[in-house]
Formats: structure tokens, sequence, C-alpha cells
């Protein structure tokens, strides 16, 4: 005999998915698998966008990664403290914060002339603090340049010093190019009660007097607040820009008391190397980050593009991505999140922290990452797995709800982060090629068909060659006629309970095909039936009893018995499936009209389980259905059937499971909950077959096939296609 199944298209596998910043785990990989569909084309990302390729802040931090997880800065507040802010720019539409504002000046025009307070408006009238805060927050809106943090709220401080030289008595005050230092406490200090998570402040210098204890009193308000500040480094050559007498020596300590809510901001170049005169952090290196601040097109006052270089844009880029972390993980400080960018900063030039570019390069993606020694992850795969390795079959789909409780947990990395963890390794499902398997079903030549009147006996052999070491099978059959009208056919080592097609096969996607006995009774339009016969396995045993009336309509009850198994489910030792009993009662009806033969068939399911553990225990019988529908029409010399049907899907499935909840990576604690889950599919399997077959002479036969399964395997979206040729020549 000569046969073969020709698998058109296949239904896909899973993947493990982890939530947004949590570090690829692995991706499953079933056996057997499923033939996986086309890869679907990956979505597009943020980095794909001219606008995001042209923010080289950004693109040098590799931000696309927290983007594309949707994670933008939104709800997180990063304040400004420099010129003001061109409050009609497009760039900050909407995200200036009402609690923006100018800080008063208190100047004497003269020696002896009368004190008074000048307060600037908070527009911009120089474009520094407008280029600046672009870079932290300008908007992603499809053209120029964009933010780190374009969904963040700003809040816009401008402490601009006023220009004193050759100033009248009636004359206008202006503002100058500085800041004014005396306002830089104040404006810190708002920032903090006003809601800013991080400060950023591009500017630096030498204070003393009264002012020493203002700024260390308003850093004092960071630390206690656990916010943080960013500050640049100086642009001067050679300038300790952490030297004593320096502001930020002032905000950070003398010993550096605040320096764990305190970074540092350095430029570099496109090519990521540090500019020669550049200032220098000197004792706060440890606290530097770089980010590509040469050459880099910011948004300018009037709302067009200006190519800046400087140390002043590198700390808003900083404030931006502590904005990012700060939005996902809103239960993390300054403290925390500071030193999570310095961590997981990109080391450039000599190992370690330097005076050219601190600790590194500002690293979003490494940022956004779980962070924990290699191992650990490993344990918490191995974790994963033993909750969720079970082997999936047909009836039960995708797992309802398993896989969402036993084959994800929360891991918590060094900072106490916590990511959402999808193992590798389970749930899976079995039965690859079913469709196809299924339609080839069995291949009996025409000349064993029994007739009334009929005594004949036929005898076929698949002996499998003796290198095989595989014991051969050889079916038999028998037919005689005991009376008039009667007939009854024996056969050994056939297939039991699959019909010629899909229609016919209920398990689909259950067991392995049962080889054994089957035995038929027919006369006067009635007919009786029994089969039974074991998996080659031995892990199931099917035993069937079927009566047909005169009038077409019969019933059919299977009893099927498994060992180690639940219908067709399968798990480790720890999940203790002791066995499972189904009971199947189907009806059935058959009756030609106008020459189409019309068939029925509607099964309901009962199950049992016994066994089971706290890792899994079944709550009560399962129960589930089944059905088909078929024509059959001469045509020609053969016959055309056309086919739709439903294999077994459980309609009632619950079980009490332990499922993994908590994972520390660094201690290996794990916390764990009894959970009920429905294990019920999301969808229900239709199988579309059309075939043909065809007697070619009273020992041979030609049958082909082709089927489509809508939502395959009861998993919504999955699509199946199957088409076979099965040639017989004797």
């Amino acid at each position: 005999m000569i046969s073969g199944a020709l698998l058109l298209a296949g239904c896909g596998g899973g993947g493990s998915v982890n939530s947004s910043g949590s570090t690829p785990v692995g991706t499953p990989a079933p056996t057997p698998a499923p033939t996986p569909p086309p890869i679907p084309a990956p979505p597009p990302s943020a980095a794909d966008s001219a606008e995001y390729k042209a923010s080289r802040a950004v693109v040098g931090a590799k931000a696309a990664y927290a983007y594309d997880r949707g994670i933008t800065g939104k709800g997180v507040t990063i304040a400004v403290i420099d010129t003001g802010i061109a409050t009609g720019n497009a760039e900050f539409a909407g995200r200036i914060s009402p609690d923006s504002k100018a800080f008063e000046n208190k100047i004497a025009r003269c020696a002896t002339c009368a004190p008074e307070t000048v307060t600037f408006a908070l527009d911009d009238v120089k474009g520094h603090g407008t280029q600046v805060a672009s870079v932290a927050l300008g908007a992603r809106n499809g053209s120029g340049v964009h933010g780190m943090a374009y969904d963040a709220t700003l809040l816009a401080l401008k402490i601009a010093a006023p220009d004193l030289e050759n100033v009248a008595a009636t004359s206008v005050i202006k503002e100058g190019d500085g800041a004014n230092a005396m306002s830089i406490a104040p404006a810190i200090t708002y920032a903090v009660d006003k809601g800013a998570f991080v400060v950023s402040m591009s500017l630096n210098g030498v204070a003393g007097g009264t002012i020493v204890a203002d700024q260390r009193a308003a850093m004092d308000h960071v630390v206690r607040n656990d916010r943080i500040l960013v500050q640049s480094v100086s642009n001067f050559v050679d300038d300790q820009s952490a030297g004593p007498g320096t502001i930020t020596r002032n905000l950070v300590g003398d010993q550096f008391e605040n320096k764990a809510n305190f970074l540092f901001g350095i430029r570099v170049d496109a090519s990521l190397r540090a500019p020669s005169g550049n200032g220098l952090p000197g004792e706060l290196a440890d606290r530097t980050l770089a980010v590509v601040a040469t050459d880099v097109q910011v948004t300018g006052i009037d709302g067009q593009l200006v190519t800046v270089t400087g140390n002043s844009f590198a700390a808003p880029a900083i404030a931006g991505a502590a904005a990012l972390l700060k939005q996902y993980w809103p239960q993390l400080g300054g403290k925390a999140i500071s030193r999570i960018l310095l961590d997981t900063a990109t080391d450039l030039g000599d190992k370690g922290a330097d005076q050219l570019v601190g600790v590194g390069l500002l690293n979003v993606e490494a940022a956004m990452k779980a962070q924990a020694p290699s191992s650990a992850f490993a344990a918490a795969e191995t974790v994963l797995a033993r909750y969720s390795s079970l082997t999936l079959s047909g009836p039960f789909g995708s797992g309802g709800q398993l896989s969402d409780k036993a084959g994800r947990m929360i891991v918590f990395d060094r900072y106490g982060r916590d990511f959402t963890m999808t193992g590798s390794n389970g749930p899976r499902r079995h039965g690859a090629g079913l469709l196809a398997g299924a339609m080839l079903g069995t291949a009996d030549p025409a000349w064993l068909a029994a007739r009334s009147g009929d005594a004949r006996l036929g005898y076929t052999s698949t002996t499998i060659g003796r290198w095989s070491g595989v014991r051969s099978n050889r079916p038999a059959t028998i037919a005689f006629s005991p009376a008039a009208g009667q007939m009854v056919t024996l056969s050994a080592n056939v297939a039991v309970g699959q019909g010629s097609g899909i229609a016919g096969s209920a398990l689909r996607g259950v067991i392995a095909t049962p080889v054994g006995t089957s035995s038929s009774w027919t006369a006067n339009g009635w007919s009786a039936g029994f089969a039974s016969g074991a998996s080659r396995s031995d892990r199931a045993a099917l035993r069937s009893v079927s009566l047909v009336t005169p009038l077409g309509l019969g019933v059919e009850l299977t009893d099927l018995a498994e060992r180690d198994q639940v219908l067709g489910l399968r798990g480790a030792a720890g999940f203790a499936l002791t066995a499972g009993r189904t009971t199947l009662a189907t009806l059935t009806a058959r009756r030609s009209i106008a020459g189409v033969l019309l068939s029925a068939r509607a099964t309901a399911s009962t199950t049992r389980v016994s066994g089971g553990s706290d890792l899994l225990r079944f709550t009560g019988p399962m129960t589930g259905s089944a059905f088909a529908i078929d024509a059959a029409h001469r045509l020609g010399r053969g016959t055309v059937t056309l086919g739709l049907s439903s294999p077994l899907r459980l309609e009632r499935a619950r079980a009490v499971v332990e499922v993994p909840v908590t994972y520390d990576l660094v201690t290996g604690a794990l916390a764990t909950r009894m959970a009920t889950v429905d294990l019920t599919p999301t969808a229900r399997e239709m199988d579309v077959e059309f075939g043909w077959s065809s007697a070619l002479s009273p020992a041979s036969s030609l049958r082909l096939g082709l089927a489509h399964a809508f939502d395959a395997g009861h998993v919504a979206g999955v699509q199946d296609t199957a088409g076979f040729v099965a040639l017989v020549l004797r």
C-alpha cells in the first residue's frame, strides 16, 4: 500500500512575553511543535521615525526601548531652572505646569537708592531655557526633534538676573545674561514643593556668604523628599565643577553628604568621544553621566531648530531619563533611580569613573531592564517551569486562564523593581499535524467492503522492516453472512474510533489512534457494533458500542480510560494525575435526500479525574461537546464529500492550582498562592472539509481531501489548513 499526507499550512506555536522593561528570558520550544505560521512583521519602533533619529541625545541613550513599551514620562513633572520658557512654543503645548513662575530680584539702583523688587515675565527672551527644556521633554509631534520624556510635565522656573550696568533712576531694568544665585535655593525648594520629581539645572559657578547655607538647605529638602537634582558640569576649560565654593559643593555638602540624590551631566560627541578642554566633575566623577550633547539640534524660542553644543544639554537628557523610570516604577525615589542610571551606564574610555565621561554613557534601555545575576534568571525560569510545565491537548485549547496565572510571575531585581516574567517552558500543546493526520484516516481497499450475501476473508500486511526494531502490525478482517440479509464483520489490529475523515474524529487532538478489534452486525436496516483498542503508548484505552435503526437514527456510547493523563493533558510527576475516565454519548443520523447522503453527529462528554496535587487539582467533573455534519454524493466513478465539524471542546473545566506570585531574583524568595482557574478554551474550532474518493480497481483506491480549521485547536484567531492524497495499489 502506498499512501501520503501533504500538510499545506499549520497552526502557530506560542512565545514568551515580558512586560515593559523586563529582561527576555527565552522563547518556548514545544516538543512536538506545530508548524509555525509566517512570522509577522515586527511592529514599528519609535527608533524608525525621522524625528527620533534627529534627536541625538535620545538616540545615544537608546530611549526607543522605553517608548516602544509606552513609557514616555507621562504624569511626571520635570522642573527646569533656567531663563524661562517660550510659553507659546508648540513643543510644550498643554504640558507647562500652571505653577511655573519667574522668581523676583531684589535690587538697588544706586548705593543710596531704596531697594526694589524686579520680576521678569516667564517667557524666555534669551533662548537657553527653552533649548534646555526641549532636550528634557520637547514634544514628539512628527517634526524636528523631541525630548527624552516627551509626555512629561514642565515646571519652568525662571531665575534670570537683572542687568544693572548703566542703570539710571528711571530706566527699565532688563534681563542679564546670567542667573541670580540668590534665586537658586528658593527655586529648588519651590520645585520640590510643587511636585517636581527631578530638577534640571544647566548652570554652574561659585557662591558664598548666606547663599551657601540656603543652597545646602534646598538640597537637604530634595533629599528628605527623595527627589533628584541634575546639574551640568561647567563648560570652562579644566574647571573643577564640584570644587570648594562652587554651587555644586554648596548643594551636596563639604563631605558630599547629599550626593546620593545628585547627578552631574557631561557631554560627548556623536562618536562618543569626550571633547578637549571641557569642564571636569572632580570628586563627583562617580555621579556623572555622559550624554551626546555636541552639535545637537534643539528647539529655539521661535520654534525653529537650533544647533548647540555644551554640557547644558546633558543635564536635561538625564532628567528626562529619570522621569521615564519614575513613570514606570512610581514607587522608586530619587536615590534609587539615580543609582540605577549610574549602574546601567555604558562604560566609555577608561574602565570605571573618570574625569572625561564620568561613569559612562546614559543608557535608558539598560536602565529599564531587570538587573540581577544571570544565574538568578535561570533559577526563576526553573521555578516557573515547575508550575506551568503541562502538556495541553486539543479539548483545553490554550489552557484558558492557566497560562496567565501559572505561566508568569512578578520578579524583583536588585533595586526592588517589579517585572512580569513569562516562562519559556509551558504550558505546551501537543498534536502536530493533527488536521492532516485525521484527514488521512484509514485507507481500506474497496474489496474489503462487506455486502449482503458475501463471505470474504481479507488480510493485509504492513510489516515493518527487520532493521526498524519495531514489531510489525498485521490488520485482519473477516466478513460472513450467517443468514440472508445479515452480515457480520470481525476485524483485528485495526484503527478504532476513527472515521474516514475529520468529521468522525471527535477525539482528534486527545489521544493517538487506538488499535484493537472491532465487530459489527447488520440486518434489515439495523446495525450494531462494538470496538475496543488501546494507544501504542498504553496511556489510553477506548471501548465503544453503537446501534443504528432503520430510520437512520443511532446512538454511540464510548468509554475512554487514560493513565497518567486526562483527555490528553499531561504533567510532570509533581502534578500526580493518576487517571482520567471519560464517557462520550453520541447521537447520529443518516438520511439520503435527492441522491445526497446526509450524516450528522452530536457528542456530549463527561470526564472524571483521579489523583492530583496542590499544583493542579480538578474540582468536579469536566464536560465537553463535539459535532459534525457532512454530505456525500456520487460523482462519476467516485464520491464527493463536504463536511463541517468541531472536535471535542471542554465546556466546563475548573481546577485549583498553586501559582507563583513573586520571586526575588537576589534572595531567591518565592511567594505562591492557591487560585481557581477556568481551563475551558476561548474559542471553538470549526473545520470545513472537502473530499473525493474512487475505486480504481477491485484492489486499489484513490482518495484526496482538503480541509481548513478556523480557530484551530480552539484558540481564537489561529488558522490551520491541510490536504492529502492517498493512493492504495495492490
